[in-house]
């Protein structure tokens, strides 16, 4: 038989066993013993697919809701970063896991410092690279 999911071969086996031989018993059991051994594996798939139906459903749910919700983070943030009492170097933007504007800033520049030395050390790497290879050469 070319390979299936089980439950499809049940399915074809039920549908030529009541066709063929209705009555006719295999291992001792009958049409209606298999086909109530295999009912389960219906089931389950049933259930399943009612599951994954669901989730996609509940997924939907969530994304819309995320929706709003960004929107309103967006917007406490941002009314917290206009706050003349708070503003963009507050704690309270801090402590809300937000780096206040002037962190970012020195964050900026060291960034720039690091890969600008990062750039030096690979031009250095590189001529003594190329003062080697002339050395072995001569």
């Amino acid at each position: 038989m070319i390979e299936t999911d089980i439950y499809d071969q049940a399915l074809v086996i039920i549908s030529v066993w009541s066709s063929k031989c209705p009555d006719k018993k295999f291992f001792g059991m009958a049409l209606a013993d298999f086909e109530k051994a295999v009912a389960p594996s219906g089931t389950a798939r049933t259930e399943l697919t009612q599951l994954d139906t669901r989730r996609a459903e509940v997924l939907e749910s969530r994304n819309r809701a995320d929706r709003v919700t960004r929107r309103s983070v967006l917007r406490v943030v941002n009314g917290v970063k206009g706050d003349p009492e708070e503003g963009e170097d507050s704690e309270l933007l801090a402590d809300m896991g937000y780096v206040p504007h002037t962190a970012r800033s020195s964050i900026v520049s060291a960034a720039r410092k690091l890969k600008s030395a990062a750039r030096e050390a690979e031009k250095a790497k590189e001529n003594r690279e190329s003062k080697e290879t002339k050395e072995v050469t001569q």
